[in-house]
């Protein structure tokens, strides 16, 4: 479709209605940024008006269209192209409480405050990784199910700006679209040049199409972002393209405003009268908080294309389900994001005796890939180290998108976030993985996604200073703890085959939040507990009767924990508690916490930072400082963590202790 240069008579009112509402919303709060809404309301609304596919009466349509804000600053303007299109979710009264406690409509865009938001957004940069992963998904789908006819087909769009091309997240996640050519990824580049603390230039000079095309994406430019034709024909020929697009759109930040192209309008409200001088700058006569009906009528065709494109839908769905039963009912199992899972697959399972949990995990996981084939795994080139990898499939590519397994190169932060976009789609699933020391590369998107309430796993190896001679860099310390704070999030130390299980299980079929699971690179001895204890979050692995000391527990720790009650035995009567998780724990009711927990002494070990147990514990045995290079054994010598010298730690407590 070719656009005419005035696409109707009412598209200026209906951009001068984006700016004013979300430019007014920003000033009764007294909160916002109104420089994107001013500057890039004609890209929103070409966007929506012409091209999104979405059903407003209902925003979970399978086939919508995904958007993304990456730039989530620009939330109000996002609110307020959503009111004008008719958006059921969204409220005139919601919009004017923009900013406020408890509303639908907070600062920075969340989806599970408010449907039609497909994920939310706010730390800069994290909304193209997002949609690149939204895009995998979309891809991954369309090639299983689209067996008799284009039954999903949608493409992903994401907003961004200047600020969100400079993170290191977003030249990541670039190069790994491109390389992908992934086609149905759209991103419309608000480049107005200007950012909070002056010129763009101030602090950046790359070239823009030179970068794209150095990644194999297709480049557009619109010259004047104030012209929604232009706008509204680059995006249709975006839709063309067998590689990713980006439409670099040239726009005035705060247009309209006295504040016009500086960064004075980025972060600051306009006060009452420069509001009134926006207004007569625009020609706008509209009351505050009032939708013309004329802007009504012109956005109707947001809701008719919507129901049209749904229904079209729907009967995709009834040929599939006349053409393949069993993959009509795979599609509704994965479109309510269940995922199969099954203990009788590990009926059989051989454990050796002494084993890593990196190993014990890997192979846990093969069944949950082989039944699901939704469900991708990667790394940030550490496979054969994380040993997260789908054994009986083959890398995903732009030939091959049967494939399970991601490869990320080293790109941590964009793997996560990645992960975050393909999970939040719905109907995939995905583990990334690195080394534990290397969470914190992770550890935004891991964070983004509990606050979105994405169910997005990852694996961490590499668990402990028995890494060894890579030194302190690789040498895990304060991250287990740092991790474990994360609000809305799960974190699994496994140390035998039952919660490497349950770790799994836990992970897999969550819905609300994300998983991490860590695993050792060491082997050390197994012993082996019941699946519904391990479900506790805590429990007895190691008991005696009339026990005087209890010590607590996690991952390769609980054997050195097994020890060193062994150790003991003669002297203290020791039982021994696993930990697979924390927070599972922390769940249960009061009694059973109490009788993990009881009035006996308590000593903690874990070879991590020690802070956080003296929650539960009288002595905490880990390790507050940065590692050393060397084997893992002289290592442990060194720090005084060995079973023998952890034995006369607590010995030496114990008996000062009852004194």
């Amino acid at each position: 479709m070719i656009f005419k240069k005035q696409i109707n008579e009412f598209s200026t009112l209906c951009v001068n209605t984006i700016r004013v509402l979300a430019a007014e919303a920003i000033t009764k709060a007294k909160s916002g940024h109104p420089g994107i809404a001013l500057g890039a309301a004609p890209i929103i609304y070409s966007l929506f008006r012409n091209h999104l596919n979405v059903n407003v009466n209902d925003p979970f349509y399978f086939n919508r269209d995904r958007f993304v804000l990456s730039a989530g600053h620009g939330s109000a303007m996002l609110y307020a192209a959503m009111l004008i299109s008719g958006y059921k979710s969204i409220a005139m009264e919601d919009f004017k409480e923009f900013r406020q406690l408890n509303s639908k409509c907070p600062g920075h865009p969340e989806n599970h405050i408010l449907p039609g938001i497909d994920v939310g957004t706010g730390p800069l940069g994290q909304g193209i990784a997002i949609g690149v992963g939204m895009a995998i998904a979309e891809a991954k789908l369309a090639h299983k199910f689209n067996k008799y006819g284009k039954f999903i087909n949608h493409n992903t769009y994401v907003l961004f700006g200047d600020g969100c091309l400079e993170e290191g997240v977003a030249q990541e996640a670039i190069a790994i679209a491109g390389r992908l050519k992934l086609n149905k990824l759209i991103m419309l580049y608000d480049s107005n040049k200007i950012q909070l603390d002056g010129k763009v230039s101030d602090s950046t000079n790359y070239k823009v199409r030179q970068l794209f095309k150095a990644n194999n994406w297709n480049y557009l430019h619109v010259s004047n972002g104030n012209n929604t034709a232009s706008v509204s024909n680059a995006i249709a020929r975006a839709k063309l393209s067998t590689k990713p697009t980006v439409i670099e759109i040239n726009t005035i930040i705060g247009f309209g405003s006295r504040f016009q192209n500086t960064n004075k309008i980025h972060g600051s409200p306009l006060n009452d009268e420069q509001i009134k001088e926006l207004r007569e700058n625009l020609n706008y006569k509209i009351p505050p908080f009032v939708i013309h009906p004329s802007v009504t009528d012109d956005m109707k065709i947001v809701s008719k294309r919507g129901i049209t494109a749904q229904k079209n839908f729907n009967l995709g769905l009834q040929k599939l389900e006349l053409k393949d039963l069993n993959l009509y009912n795979e599609y509704i199992r994965i479109a309510e994001n269940k995922f199969n899972f099954d203990l009788n697959w590990y009926t059989n399972f051989q454990v050796k005796p002494e084993v890593a949990t990196r190993t014990l995990f890997s192979d846990v996981l093969q069944p949950a890939l082989e039944n699901n084939d939704t469900f991708f795994v990667g790394a940030a080139d550490l496979t054969a180290s994380t040993l997260i990898k789908a054994n009986k499939s083959i890398p995903f590519s732009n030939s091959h998108k049967e494939g399970q397994n991601i490869y990320y190169g080293v790109r941590e932060f964009a793997m996560a976030s990645i992960n975050l976009g393909i999970t939040a789609h719905t109907g995939c699933k995905c583990i990334t993985s690195t080394f534990l020391s290397f969470s914190d590369y992770c550890k935004n998107a891991i964070r983004l996604a509990a606050i979105e309430h994405v169910p997005a796993i990852n694996v961490f190896s590499h668990d402990s200073l028995t890494v060894g001679e890579d030194g302190p860099t690789h040498q895990p310390i304060e991250q287990i703890p740092s991790l474990r704070l994360i609000p809305n999030h799960s974190l699994f130390r496994p140390c035998n085959l039952s919660e490497c299980i349950y770790a799994l299980q836990y992970a897999l079929l969550s819905t609300d939040k994300p998983t991490t699971i860590i695993t050792s690179r060491g082997t050390f001895k197994q012993y082996p507990s019941d699946i519904e204890e391990v479900k506790r979050g805590a429990y007895i692995i190691y008991s005696c009767d009339n026990h005087q000391l209890t010590i607590l527990s996690t991952g390769s720790e609980v054997a050195t924990a097994i020890e060193v009650a062994e150790l003991l035995k003669d002297q203290i009567k020791i039982r021994v508690v696993s930990i697979p998780s924390v927070d599972v724990f922390e769940q249960q009711g009061s009694t059973y916490k109490d009788s993990i927990i009881d009035k006996n002494p308590i000593v903690s070990i874990e070879l991590s930072s020690t802070a956080p147990w003296y929650k539960y514990a009288d002595l905490t045995i880990g390790i507050d400082q940065f590692g050393k290079s060397g084997k893992p054994n002289d290592i442990l010598n060194h720090f005084d963590l060995t079973p023998e010298k952890i034995k006369d730690k607590i010995l030496i407590w114990y008996n000062s202790y009852n004194k």
